[in-house]
């Protein structure tokens, strides 16, 4: 806006106003200004020479407003816009002051895939719209796809009756492209529940999983479905917008599975048990069964086959499984490595226990010891002190409780309470490479030894003494810190880079249907919280413009 100390003053001239206002009484008894819709680049305000040559007229200036504009003279204000001009008179030490704004017709969101219209009712000597007003002005303003003329007239009829405005109405909307469809495996077979299944009403499937399918030679397991190209949509300036290709599944077959490219389909060349890592690994292998326990009477166990365990896995003890494992019992400070599916009926125990799975985990508990899976996670009762970490998603089913440790993975993470008023806080980080996130983890921990043998080493020997010594530690301090600003958690983000893609985080989020105690310190990609009061049936997740945390109730 242009200062009014600015302007030159020429005496002798007057304001002439060259639109129609008018002081309106609506149906309810109310009263508003409006005024008739102006064009824009057309003169609102002129100053003239007064017509009486015996009267001095106050001295008066022009001042520009939102979405106007002065003439080179500075004699006359025009609009930059289509709508409604807005008229403010003042005066101050002898100047009158013209201020002239203007309130835009149309508006279109910055996608482009929405328009709005403001509408005044029709003023005394004015031009009364009608469709075809609108219909030129909105493509002037480059809106020419999906408005109806049955709508528009419908509003101008409403704000005619009603004789009060309509403030940004939608007057047209874009066609939403549609979106390719991934590719998947149509199972030919019964595979029976998956747990951690998103079902139809939105909870999760927690039925546990149909362990040890049969195949027959020669039968056709599954189907390959290509993936779909989907449609383009159209915004409102009848622009393309591209939609999102279907990504390709990429089958991975192994063991004594086929798959077909021509057909996409996948069969057994044997007769054996069914085993599926992920959405597209399949392997068929026989089937090995252990009674009792893993102890001095077998010795450890390296299989080819899927192996079923009806006793535990005994302190010291290994298993190495090719196909999926079940075990009934426990696994008490063991390693298992399974390249398949894991359930266990019991739980994980002890400190040196060690479990790494291919596919997908399933336990009652976990006390102490790692874990680390590379598909999803599900816990049906706690896990205390304990580090977990998955490719996929933690499922923990509602009564379940989490009690320190740390629990990260790629995915989203649904609790059921996490903490208490007296144990150690947890770590709940969801939407991150679990690799890259225990290389940051390595990285504070040093940081934070580094600082503190600083912060030891000047109290004992002062800023004076041994200056190489506090150089060094400063610098492996800003190294630390340097190397960890660069860090980018994100699965998939390119490291190093400046900008950060957070499109994979749109989909992530932290639902605690129990109760997180205080402290727990919670993180989404590279955003991270530390909970400062108990909540109650809450989910996070992170606002795609900012990243902060925003949070809603479940």
């Amino acid at each position: 806006m242009t200062s009014e100390a600015t302007k030159s003053i020429i005496p002798n001239l007057v304001a002439e106003v060259l639109f129609q206002t008018e002081k309106i009484t609506t149906v309810d008894g109310s009263s508003t200004d409006c005024a008739e819709l102006i064009r824009k680049d057309i003169p609102l305000i002129r100053l003239s020479p007064t017509k009486n040559a015996n009267s001095m007229p106050r001295p008066c200036i022009l001042v520009e407003g939102e979405n106007s504009y002065l003439s080179d003279d500075e004699t006359e204000i025009f609009s930059r816009i289509d709508g409604y001009p807005l008229l403010t008179k003042s005066t101050a030490k002898g100047i009158v002051s013209f201020l002239l704004t203007i309130t835009p017709f149309c508006y279109t969101s910055a996608d482009k895939m929405v328009a709005e219209m403001t509408l005044h009712p029709p003023v005394k000597n004015g031009t009364e719209l009608t469709f075809d007003h609108i219909e030129e002005i909105l493509a002037e303003n480059e809106i020419c796809f999906g408005f109806s003329e049955a709508h528009i007239q419908k509003l101008l009829n409403e704000c005619k009756e009603n004789r009060s405005k309509i403030i940004r109405v939608p007057v047209a909307r874009g066609l939403l492209p549609l979106d390719g469809k991934d590719s998947f495996l149509r199972f030919d077979i019964e595979v029976g529940p998956l747990p951690g299944k998103i079902l139809g009403n939105g909870k999760i499937d927690f039925r546990e999983r149909k362990m040890f399918v049969g195949v027959k030679e020669g039968q056709t397991i599954a189907t390959r479905i290509p993936a779909t190209a989907g449609s383009p949509g159209l915004d409102v300036s009848k622009n393309q917008v591209q939609q999102v290709p279907g990504m390709e599944l990429p089958v991975i077959v192994s063991d004594d599975a086929a798959y077909n490219e021509e057909t996409g389909t996948i069969t057994a060349s044997k007769s054996g048990i069914l085993s599926m890592v992920g959405e597209n690994a399949i392997k068929v292998c026989a089937k090995q069964v252990i009674s009792g326990n893993i102890d001095y009477n077998t010795g450890n166990i390296e299989s080819q086959d899927a192996v079923e365990i009806s006793g535990s896995i005994l302190p010291g003890f290994k298993v190495v499984t090719h196909g999926d494992l079940l075990l009934s019992g426990n696994a008490r400070s063991s390693i298992i490595d399974c390249r398949g599916n894991l359930v266990i009926k019991g739980g994980i125990r002890g400190k040196q226990c060690k479990v790494t799975v291919a596919g997908d985990a399933d336990f009652s508990f976990m006390e102490q010891g790692r874990l680390r899976v590379g598909g999803n996670v599900i816990i049906r009762k706690q896990a205390y002190y304990t580090r977990i970490m998955a490719d996929g998603n933690i499922f923990c089913t509602d009564k379940s409780q989490i009690m320190a440790g740390e629990l990260l993975c790629a995915g989203s993470i649904t609790l059921g309470s996490v903490g208490s008023a007296n144990a150690p806080t947890a770590l709940i980080v969801a939407g991150v490479s679990p690799a890259i996130y225990l290389r940051y983890l390595s990285m504070r921990l040093q940081l934070r030894q580094s600082t503190e043998e600083l912060a030891l080493f000047l109290q004992r020997f002062g800023l004076q003494k041994k200056i190489e010594e506090r150089d060094e530690l400063e610098g492996t301090i800003a190294t630390l810190e340097n190397d960890m600003r660069k860090i980018d958690l994100i699965p998939g983000n390119v490291q190093g880079e400046a900008d950060s893609n957070t499109d994979y985080l749109n989909n992530i989020s932290i639902a605690v249907h129990g109760t997180l105690f205080c402290g727990t310190e919670i993180q989404i990609g590279n955003s991270s919280k530390i909970i400062h009061r108990d909540r109650h049936s809450t989910r996070f997740s992170l606002d795609k413009e900012s990243q902060e945390f925003s949070e809603s109730k479940l």
